[in-house]
Order: C-alpha cells, then structure tokens, then sequence
C-alpha cells in the first residue's frame, strides 16, 4: 500500500492532529463534527495530508489550530486530558496516512463522533484494529447498489425482474459475496434488467 507521504513525519502529523482535536473540542467547546468540518475546509489540512514542512514541522498544534478557526492561539501548547478527543485525532491522522485518502473522504465516511464511539475498547487496542474498522467504513459502494438506485429500483423489484433471488443481491450488494464471481448467466440477467453491460457490475 502507497501512504500519504513519509513515514518519518507521521507521529509529528499524529501528535499535531490530536491536539488539535482536543483543544478545539475542550478548551474551545467546539463540537467534534463541526470542529472536523472547520479543518477539511481549511489550508491547515491539505497541507498536513501532503506533509508540508511549513505546517507539518514550522507550525505548533496550537498555532495551527488558530489558523483554522480564524483567531488568536490559546495560551497552551497542550492539555493534559489524555482524551477521547485526542485519541480520534490520533486514529484519524494514522489513517489518512494508511489509506493515502484526504481526510475529508474519510470523515464523510465514518464522521469523528461515531470514531469517538468507538473509544471503548479500541483505544485500549493497536491501532492496526482501529484501521480495519476504518476500511470497512471505506469500502466503496458495490456497483450493483449504485446502478439499481439510479434507476429507482428496489432490491425486491430487481429480484423480481431479473429472476436473481433477494438474497443473493443483497449479498452481493454488502459485499458479503464477490460479484465478480457470480455466474454468468446471473451477470447477464442483472444487467439486462438494469440496462447496464455486466463489465458495469464488476469494476
């Protein structure tokens, strides 16, 4: 797998991010989410997904906090909360990095709150876990799903029409069951009813 960037400024990104976090949601009483939304809009985050010495390695967390909400730097560096709040920083960063993703598709994908729910037990966990539960978040949607929905069909009216039994679609569809390798005359009945070429449902 191809990272972001350097391995050699991920723990500085991780710390930086973290505290970020935590600052913006317990010294400036920001909620996650909308501090999340502050970030992604804001040069501070493009610059930290590419590594960008200036803001990776010249900036302090708390200086690029600032720079996001538009005001002056607290006068601390740092709390001392350990905090659920930092901990999705941490995972956040780690995982931008792991998947080589902006932090702005990873958010969409599974929001800073619903990682804070998360805290118990993964904060206890290596972080290898909490990035398998990211990529089950990432996993990009079946084109199966994506076509049927275009075309305003339910997953029963499709069964119906093409013949492929309900619970097989819905396999395919959660991924549950690869529709790659469905057979052919399935394939064939799906994209017949759908209007599609079957190379649509398998890319």
């Amino acid at each position: 797998m191809i990272h972001a960037y350097n391995e050699q400024f991920l723990d500085i990104i991780q710390r930086k991010v973290s505290v970020m976090f935590e600052l913006a949601v317990l010294e400036e009483h920001i909620e996650i989410d909308t501090f999340a939304k502050k970030f992604i809009s804001s040069p501070v985050c493009h610059a930290l997904e590419n590594a960008d010495p200036v803001y990776a390695l010249g900036k302090s967390a708390n200086e690029l906090l600032a720079l996001i909400l538009g005001n002056e730097p607290l006068n601390i560096e740092t709390s001392s909360y350990a905090s659920p709040e930092y901990w999705v920083g941490w995972v956040l960063s780690y995982a931008q990095w792991h998947f080589n993703k902006p932090y702005a598709t990873i958010i969409a994908a599974i929001p800073c709150s619903k990682i804070l729910d998360h805290y118990f037990p993964y904060h206890e966990m290596d972080i290898t876990h909490s990035m398998d539960l990211i990529a089950k978040y990432l996993k990009p949607v079946c084109p199966l799903k994506q076509i049927r929905q275009k075309r305003g069909i339910s997953q029963t009216q499709l069964a119906n029409l093409s013949n492929v039994p309900l619970r097989t679609i819905k396999a395919y569809e959660q991924g549950t069951v690869d529709i790659a390798k469905a057979q052919a005359e399935t394939l064939y009945a799906l994209a017949q009813t759908l209007n599609c070429s079957i190379e649509d449902l398998i890319k």
